[in-house]
């Protein structure tokens, strides 16, 4: 049987998709995937956020802004994920 290359053109929503299902196809346990995100979470918070010591991530009791809407992100996809909605 011969074989023939192919080459096609496909969305950046499809390769992210792609991308994602790869992720998954690799991952060792569903643990793996939500400690994961998880910290991709964490990295992105910190990313956004000031070196001001009063500050949560940095040893603080203040939550930013910042910190309080991605706290409020995690708590709404953890809700989804338990119910089903998301």
């Amino acid at each position: 049987m011969a074989k023939h290359a192919v080459t096609m053109r496909l969305e950046d929503a499809v390769i992210t998709d792609i991308n994602y299902l790869s992720y998954l196809m690799r991952a060792k346990s569903s643990a793996h995937v939500v400690s994961h995100v998880i910290t991709l979470l964490a990295q992105a918070v910190k990313a956004v956020v000031s070196d001001d010591p009063e500050l949560l991530v940095n040893g603080g009791t203040v939550l930013s802004r910042d910190e309080q809407a991605a706290w409020a992100a995690v708590q709404r996809w953890l809700h989804d994920q338990a119910t089903g909605a998301g």
